[in-house]
């Protein structure tokens, strides 16, 4: 066998690599594996927190908006506080006579509101007087219970299942709702729940 070297050994040309080049790969590598992986490690959790973040915002305005019944309550508050800014808009009609109250609703709101004297039980009339609830006329009968102002307010609720009475209190106030005949029902004052809850059953027994 020849000790002479192999042909393409013999014939081959030869190049050194430009200064530099070497350590320019090897930082290249270096450069670019870790750097893939972090976006590849990052883009999950990224597209979880955006998903989280998403939800928590939904949930928080769902949970920010109020429900029919808290606009209901904030109207009849509203109504309540309004009626007691200025004497004379308590009410319309001034008498403890429900032949003289009740009458006066008649062609005012398309519906005959219970009105009615329960001095005896302790909730004397005092009047009545046009009021503004859910976007509909309301009827609103005033008594006095000891020194405390009681109104009764009652609107159309077409559609509105019969629901039993039930209490909130809302901005120092206690409110007795109900619902029946689709007509809906609410007394309101600065008295104790289970005192309204008194003239709600009178009312409801009438």
């Amino acid at each position: 066998m020849s000790n002479e070297e192999p042909f393409i050994a013999r014939d081959a040309t030869y190049h050194r690599a430009p200064e530099g080049l070497r350590e320019r790969v090897r930082a290249s590598l270096a450069d670019s594996a870790p750097r893939n992986y972090r976006n590849w490690s990052l883009t999950p959790f990224i597209a979880l927190a955006a998903a989280v973040a998403a939800v928590t915002w939904t949930v928080a305005l769902v949970t920010l908006q109020p429900t029919e019944t808290d606009r209901i309550q904030q109207e009849i508050v509203a109504a309540h506080v309004r009626s007691l800014m200025a004497p004379n808009h308590l009410a319309d009609v001034v008498s403890t006579d429900q032949h003289t109250v009740k009458p006066w609703f008649a062609g005012k709101v398309d519906f005959a509101p219970p009105v009615a004297d329960y001095a005896a039980a302790g909730y004397a009339l005092t009047g009545g007087r046009l009021d503004y609830i859910e976007g509909r006329a309301a009827a609103a009968i005033t008594y006095r219970h000891r020194q405390h102002v009681v109104n009764l307010f009652v609107w159309p609720a077409k559609g509105a299942p019969d629901l039993a009475p039930h209490t909130h209190s809302r901005q120092g106030y206690s409110l007795v709702g109900w619902t029946r005949g689709e007509m809906r029902y609410c007394v309101i004052a600065d008295v104790a729940a289970t005192e309204l809850s008194e003239l709600a059953e009178l009312v409801r027994a009438g």
